[in-house]
């Protein structure tokens, strides 16, 4: 039987990493091996990993990074002290269902598949239920590439921590580093290069929604997300799929880049009633980006909501940012 390792970067989670690694101790299939990695957020949250590990009569690996470096680079390195055949990824502030190993493991054997994945419970501070975030799954095994394009279309999310891969399907430091939203452009460069994916229909993963992420607040480091679509589209250049994807791939850049970094600065601004030059640079950028000769590549592959976005941002971004504070 395969072994299976996880990968927890602790960075400012105390509230959160017990729940979390409680979920990964109680799995009912085995956890071979466990790496915590302390991505020195200067708090507790390494001190309550650890202790809650130990309570539990857990061996676990700590590695502790010279800096805070971010997920990618914290990922990175927990792997390079894993020594399993599968690996799993979770964050600190997440948790999973008891049968998450399981399922996924199963899956991935019956379909001889590279990884395995499971849909996304988004939830609150509370526990409640906000959404799922992915559509239905179409199969339970689909190519590597239909895999792919189901991440370009938004119907698959690129969350790291919702999959269970083999080891050698990822290489040595899969994930981008010194980077935000690291895990999208590396779930499309795995998939594609995948022969198989099995696909959990049931939402095995918990993604706890807080404010202040890095998926909620504007910062800096919002602009990766132009980095991503760089990555992105030379990935489908690559396979030779720009052609084929051009509907699909015309959506994710209005849906995941512009659409995103618009409403984080639109936000910011109905929450301090001021815009900041954050914003400000925000959403000029976006306003440049946009081009009116999308419009009918839009329409073609159905993306209406991103056709409003592009005209409203485009010509009377005031009033779009209006429209969105009711919304």
């Amino acid at each position: 039987m395969p072994t299976v390792g996880v990968v927890i970067p602790v960075y400012r989670c105390a509230p959160f990493v017990r729940v979390c690694l409680e979920s990964v101790v109680a799995q009912t299939h085995p956890v071979d091996q466990i790496v915590l990695v302390d991505d020195c957020g200067g708090d507790e949250s390494v001190a309550v990993a650890t202790a809650v590990l130990t309570e539990h009569g857990r061996e676990f690996t700590l590695v502790t990074q010279p800096r805070n470096g971010g997920l990618g680079r914290a990922r990175n390195s927990g792997l390079a002290a894993l020594t399993t055949d599968l690996v799993w990824f979770l964050d600190s502030d997440d948790w999973v269902d008891a049968e998450f190993v399981e399922v996924l493991h199963d899956a991935l054997e019956a379909a001889g598949a590279e990884f395995a994945v499971t849909r996304t419970r988004r939830v609150d501070p509370e526990g409640r239920l906000l959404q799922v975030d992915e559509a239905p799954i179409p199969g339970p095994i689909v190519t590597g590439v239909e895999y792919a394009r189901e991440l370009v279309t938004g119907r698959a999310k690129g969350y790291a921590c919702t999959k269970l891969f083999r080891r050698n399907a990822l290489g040595d430091r899969p994930w981008a580093e010194d980077q935000a939203y690291e895990d999208i452009a590396t779930s499309l460069r795995v998939a594609l290069s995948s022969d198989k994916v099995a696909m959990v229909n049931a939402p095995l993963y918990h993604y706890l929604y807080r404010e202040g992420s890095i998926s909620t607040a504007l910062s800096p480091a919002t602009f990766d997300l132009f980095t991503v679509e760089a990555e992105i589209c030379e990935l489908i250049e690559d396979v030779g799929l720009t052609a084929q994807w051009s509907l699909d791939y015309t959506g994710f850049r209005y849906r995941e880049v512009l659409t995103s970094i618009a409403y984080l600065a639109m936000r910011e601004q109905h929450a301090t009633g001021r815009r900041s030059p954050l914003a400000r640079e925000a959403i000029t950028r976006v306003r440049r980006t946009i081009d009116l000769r999308d419009i009918p590549v839009l329409f073609r592959g159905r993306h209406y909501r991103e056709v409003v976005f592009c005209v409203g941002v485009k010509y009377a971004p005031a009033l779009y940012s209006e429209i969105l504070r009711w919304r």
